[in-house]
């Protein structure tokens, strides 16, 4: 087996560490502020969308993204469409990467100067992704395991202190606030497109669909779990207030005698998320730009999508204000664009021209 092959598992595991980095800022913030106590229910009703695309993508990008749309549209077109998919992807992972060092700064070292952790958490992705894909896909696996444990952990004992007050009833009248609450959750898991650029590398497998289909539900579960336990806790009017409700949820709990203090540990874990998202739109944009100009190698566009990303986040993101709106506006409504309505359009070419 060649060095940049992987399997499906260990992509769908990189992916799932990934999406858990944006995850604690979208929700359950946006979604409290939209739903109120049925927040928690966002994410189930946006399941059937994502079931829907996790099928549209096991058939449709076989070969990745970058190689269908090259095989649908045309050499033109299809590095048009690449050219699009690098620029946005750039965009996210500068915003994500000024986004980790705030959360640096405002949460462990408040003295510390913000361009060192910026620079240290690319410089990592960098050294991840200019390694055979393989390599990145077996720390995915690690990081995975790690941070399972701790969410599973810190879900456990928050769990102890739910008001049920806090997530119930949901009435009839509210079923519109929940639709608009579905929105952010659409555009967190439309991140998950960038893993659908690495499908070239995955080995066929039998089943392969519905191991996938298991993965979205999931994943869904997960994040429903954690929505339900944040809310539980503070309530949707102090949720929508905080910057990060996990994190502050992870504040209250701990063993009296034993241990206490729990968010040191799981703020340590949660770098091991960061890096995966990081390291995996990297790795997505450096695949895009080799088919989009005709590189020999992959790793030869890491280092100047590693260097673009750098400077887009000091230059783009120079503040928290400028940033909070990237993230919950263009973030947000770019991901539901380019997560589901872009692999519908090309899906619905490649059926006309008869591909299908």
């Amino acid at each position: 087996m060649p060095d940049d092959r992987i399997s499906l598992r260990q992509l769908l595991t990189l992916t799932f560490a990934a999406l858990l980095s944006p995850a604690i800022q979208v929700l359950p913030g946006l979604t409290a502020r939209r739903a109120g106590v049925g927040g928690w229910l966002a994410t189930l009703v946006a399941l059937p969308l994502l079931l829907g695309l996790c099928w549209l993508l096991c058939r449709l990008f076989r070969d990745g993204l970058p190689g269908t749309a090259l095989e649908v549209l045309g050499p033109v077109l299809g590095r048009g469409l690449c050219l699009l998919y690098l620029l946005w992807g750039l965009w996210l992972l500068a915003a994500n990467a000024r986004q980790v060092a705030l959360r640096f700064l405002t949460i462990s070292y408040r003295n510390a100067p913000m361009l060192l952790f910026l620079l240290t958490l690319l410089g990592v992705a960098f050294w991840l992704v200019r390694k055979p894909v393989r390599a990145l896909a077996r720390a995915g696996e690690v990081f995975f395991l790690a941070l399972a444990a701790g969410l599973a952990l810190s879900l456990v004992l928050g769990a102890f202190q739910i008001d049920s007050v806090n997530l119930l009833p949901v009435w009839v009248e509210d079923l519109p606030g929940l639709g608009a609450a579905t929105l952010p959750v659409l555009g967190l898991l439309g991140y998950g497109i960038f893993a659908a650029c690495l499908g070239g590398h995955v080995v066929p497998e039998e089943g392969g669909r519905g191991k996938v289909l298991r993965w979205a539900v999931g994943l869904c579960l997960t994040l429903t779990a954690l929505q339900v336990v944040c809310l539980g806790n503070f309530g949707p009017d102090l949720t929508q207030r905080m910057d990060i409700p996990f994190f502050m949820m992870v504040k209250g709990i701990g063993f009296e005698g034993t241990f206490q203090r729990m968010e040191s540990v799981i703020i340590a874990l949660w770098v091991l998320a960061d890096l995966a998202l990081l390291s995996l739109l990297a790795c997505a944009c450096s695949q895009l730009a080799q088919s989009t100009f005709a590189c020999k190698e992959r790793r030869t566009a890491v280092l100047p999508v590693i260097l673009a990303a750098a400077a887009g986040a000091i230059w783009l993101f120079p503040d928290a204000f400028s940033l909070d709106w990237a993230l919950e506006g263009p973030a947000l409504w770019g991901g539901i664009l380019m997560g589901f309505g872009v692999p519908l359009l090309l899906a619905a070419v490649k059926w006309c021209r008869g591909k299908g």
